[in-house]
């Protein structure tokens, strides 16, 4: 039985990936969302507010209660749940928002990250962190000062854990992955904006007019295949475009 944990499942990516997580009756999942508890194909849905420490933490400890006891082949988390906004230069940047956009794209996932690797130390032979990350981590883009912050974070903790495993018993396999522009709500949130707070706007119109964004689906898909394979993991920082 394999164990996959999964934040952001409601809705773009994160659903997409859950529910051909759900297509193995040999995997267990474990959906974390705002969504309210729920059982869903394949496991449960976790209720929780990623930009709540505390609520975290709970979420975490129920997740422990249940697998306490049991035995995996192996252990993914996926940390895919994120918000863009604000998208707007710095000085006009909302504080409350900019607070979340950190909070739940960069604290959160180190939090889910130290929980899992602890829970985990002995449910499963092998154990894997899919942090999905974004090119706006590895290059400035006008109005995304927070996102670009959070997603750069992210990919250098990401390289930290990575080394740290190397002195683990069992060593833990870590990607911090851009998956490319897909087609989801974030999308839309960034095409809505005025071109005084996003410059690249119309570039964005553009791809969705043009056909340029791939699916959740497909893009679900090729993670999951390269995490079968194996073949996410290395220095922590990847791009699903050169794999």
């Amino acid at each position: 039985m394999n164990l996959y944990i999964v934040t952001g499942t409601t809705r773009g990516l994160g659903e997409a990936l859950a529910l051909r997580i759900a297509r193995d009756a040999d995997n267990e999942l474990i959906a974390l969302a705002r969504a309210p508890d729920a059982p869903v194909p394949g496991g449960a849905r976790l209720e929780v507010d990623l930009a709540d420490p505390v609520a975290l933490a709970a979420a975490c400890d129920r997740i422990e209660q249940r697998i306490r006891g049991k035995r995996y082949a192996k252990a993914v988390l996926v940390n895919n749940a994120g918000v863009v906004a604000p998208v707007a230069p710095l000085e006009a940047a909302d504080p409350a928002e900019l607070a979340r956009n950190l909070a739940v794209n960069l604290v959160a996932p180190m939090l889910l990250m130290g929980r899992f690797l602890r829970m985990t130390e002995s449910a499963a032979m092998l154990r894997r962190i899919i942090n999905i990350s974004s090119g706006a981590g590895r290059r400035p883009i006008f109005g995304w000062s927070a996102y670009c912050a959070a997603k750069a974070g992210l990919d250098m903790a990401s390289r930290v854990v990575a080394l740290e495993s190397q002195s683990r018993r069992r060593p833990v396999e870590v990607a911090s992955l851009a998956p490319g522009v897909i087609d989801t709500a974030m999308q839309g949130v960034v095409r809505s904006a005025a071109p005084e707070d996003f410059a690249d706007v119309e570039r964005f119109r553009k791809m969705k007019a043009d056909g340029a964004l791939r699916s959740p689906d497909d893009v679900a898909a090729d993670i999951l295949r390269l995490e079968a394979e194996g073949r996410l993991k290395g220095e922590g920082v990847l791009d699903l475009r050169e794999l």
